[in-house]
């Protein structure tokens, strides 16, 4: 067991954290290398996009306060990027991080807005997360992290590293095992955010129904989706994203329909944080895809 792997329960408004993660994957990192010495709370809610949450007075409040907060970058939770910008010697930055491994550039062509411009900053997949190796490396920037801020309690850290590094090294080989089979048949995800994932498991994903930034297609691209027709094995949705689309996408296709949960709304701390997040992705895609 991994330790220190329950997800903090405490509430950021009734005191002040030590660490703050912006969001449940990268807190779940976090308090598996922090275990009982240093607390960990999660600040944006897992059941609203990070594009679209609103900070309240008491996370600003929160975040003044932290000696560390962990979050992806602007460009992922741009909610952030003001209030942070004060507090340079605080944060870790997870995109900027060397040692990440990153998918190749997508091929599409991010779609026009009406007001004539593209987010062409946003289409760079920043679930970085998904990829378990790069699970890895978070770790130990987070170890390497909390050391500097709290050096009495490295070889706490350390070990907590060298534990969660066997876990999930050994959770990625059953990962490729389970899903070897699955890599030729064709899916649709809800959003760009699973580039990271796909890469690494070699996987056929056939198409997105929006980008990263919530940005919908169009009717165009719907119609290049339901020309796809049989190679379409699932449609998956999110729990934090209107599954409607998705639905009606798989009920024309003929094919069958999943929910994926990379931000981990359904993630129950009892089963191991982070490695039970990645599971739970397989889970759907094995459960899905499978025969």
């Amino acid at each position: 067991m991994i330790a220190g792997a329950m997800l903090a329960s405490r509430v950021i408004a009734d005191e002040v954290p030590e660490v703050i993660a912006s969001i449940k994957p990268l807190a779940a990192i976090a308090e598996a290398i922090a275990g009982e010495s240093v607390a960990v709370n999660v600040l944006l809610p897992a059941n609203i996009s990070p594009h679209d949450y609103s900070l309240k007075f008491s996370d600003l409040r929160a975040l003044r306060s932290a000696k560390l907060i962990i979050w992806i970058g602007p460009h992922f939770e741009s909610v952030l990027q003001k209030p942070l910008a004060q507090l340079p010697d605080s944060q870790l930055q997870i995109a900027e991080l060397s040692g990440l491994i990153w998918p190749p550039e997508h091929t599409e062509k991010p779609p026009e807005h009406s007001h004539g411009h593209t987010h062409d900053g946003l289409t760079r997949d920043l679930h970085v997360w998904l990829n378990p190796v790069n699970g890895i490396v978070i770790a130990r920037a987070i170890a390497a992290e909390l050391t500097r801020k709290y050096p009495a309690e490295q070889a706490i850290f350390d070990q907590n590293l060298e534990a969660f590094t066997k876990v999930v090294t050994q959770l990625d080989s059953v990962n490729r095992q389970r899903l070897a089979g699955l890599r030729e048949r064709g899916f649709i995800v809800m959003h760009d955010g699973y580039s990271h994932f796909v890469a690494h498991y070699g996987l056929t994903q056939l198409a997105m129904m929006q980008l990263s930034s919530g940005v919908t297609q169009g009717i165009r691209h719907y119609g290049e989706m339901l020309a796809l027709g049989q190679e379409v094995g699932c449609v998956f949705s999110e729990p934090q994203l209107d599954s409607k689309a998705a639905s009606r996408l798989a009920q024309q296709l003929g094919a069958k329909s999943a929910e994926l949960d990379p931000l981990g709304i359904h993630l129950d701390s009892v089963k191991g944080g982070y490695p039970a997040l990645i599971e739970g992705v397989v889970d759907a895609f094995v459960g899905c895809l499978g025969e």
